[in-house]
């Protein structure tokens, strides 16, 4: 089965963003979905190198607010936008795959989706342009998650 992470936190705006993508993949038939919030480290024990993964989460890139970035998950490991390290806060995506690495854990096949966030302040509404963009990145993910198919065991 497909595994499908979000990441962000719902009390900072546009952050939550990847979330709500997630949410609304959940009733999707053989996708797990976890709802990962801001887990730094922690992210490495939610990979299974044998379980196809789909990564959300929220980006600050010079894109408008609401851009889809898509990379695949091995390519996650040295990926910046605007020279920026790729970040779920606090160790950033980018560093925790890079700590798996060094600690010989293999990554899962995968793809990653990115939604540019306009806004992290507290609050939990999601910018206009950022809402309207959700259901383009749960269509990126539908796509990312077809495109796995062949890898699911």
């Amino acid at each position: 089965m497909i595994r499908v992470i979000g990441l962000g936190s719902e009390m900072a705006r546009d952050d939550g963003a990847a979330l709500e993508a997630a949410r609304r993949l959940s009733s999707d038939v053989d996708v797990e979905v976890l709802l990962a919030g801001r887990p730094g480290a922690g992210l490495l024990d939610l990979f299974d190198a044998r379980r196809p993964t789909v990564l959300l989460d929220v980006v600050r890139t010079g894109a408008p607010p609401g851009a889809i970035v898509e990379l695949p998950l091995a390519e996650l490991t040295h990926a910046t936008i605007d020279g920026k390290p790729l970040s779920s806060h606090g160790l950033g995506v980018a560093q925790s795959l890079r700590l798996a690495e060094a600690l010989g854990r293999e990554l899962p096949i995968g793809i990653f989706l990115g939604i540019g966030g306009a806004r992290f302040d507290p609050g939990d509404a999601l910018t206009p342009e950022v809402e309207a963009r959700v259901d383009d990145l749960v269509a990126a993910a539908r796509g990312a998650i077809a495109a796995l198919r062949g890898h699911d065991a």
